[in-house]
């Protein structure tokens, strides 16, 4: 078993992310400080604003919000899907549809920085700064076709390793036709 040493879900992860049958591994990275530090400085010059200007004392409640989103990426690999989830976004990418999952260099002026990146049609990359430029990319099928989606990760040869003990223990063949809900 994968999952990482001493890592529970937590209650956002048995919320939704629910794994299929056995989770292989999980992982959840907090943001680095200096983006913390950054929202932080954003929503002081708001405030202070807010005693000049009432209008900038709503924004704060939407940078909380927006804080708090992307605060946290969270990845877990079951034997039946990979969950990313980037704040409240990311796909639930079933095993069956996966076609190849593969260690990359994640570059983020390829990709146009860190986060939540589209950088071309069906591609979408989940990704948190200080991971050391390393990814996977999950090649996989949905009712629209083919879908790439890019997971940085410290840890990336791990999700590898799991994507691949889970789709060793799917049947093989997996039907596609089944995927027909499936959106990221």
């Amino acid at each position: 078993m994968l999952v990482e040493v001493g890592r529970a879900p937590d209650l956002y992860e048995r919320a939704y992310m629910p794994g299929e049958g056995t989770v292989l591994y999980r992982d959840k990275r907090a943001a680095p400080w200096q983006m913390h530090t950054l929202f932080a400085a954003i929503a002081g010059l708001y405030g202070l604003l807010a005693v000049v200007q009432p209008w900038a004392l709503v924004a704060l409640p939407f940078l909380l919000v927006l804080w708090l989103l992307f605060a946290v990426l969270r990845v877990s690999v079951s034997e039946g899907h990979v969950n990313v989830q980037f704040g409240l976004f990311g796909p639930r990418i079933p095993i069956a549809a996966i076609e190849s999952a593969e260690l990359i260099s994640y570059d983020w002026k390829g990709y146009g920085g860190w986060g939540i990146r589209r950088p071309g049609e069906r591609v979408w990359a989940y990704n948190m700064p200080g991971d050391g430029g390393q990814a996977v990319r999950v090649v996989w099928h949905d009712a629209q076709g083919q879908r790439t989606t890019v997971i940085g990760s410290s840890h990336a040869e791990r999700i590898v390793e799991a994507i691949a003990a889970a789709r060793e223990a799917s049947p093989a063949g997996g039907e596609r036709a089944a995927l027909a809900g499936e959106e990221e």
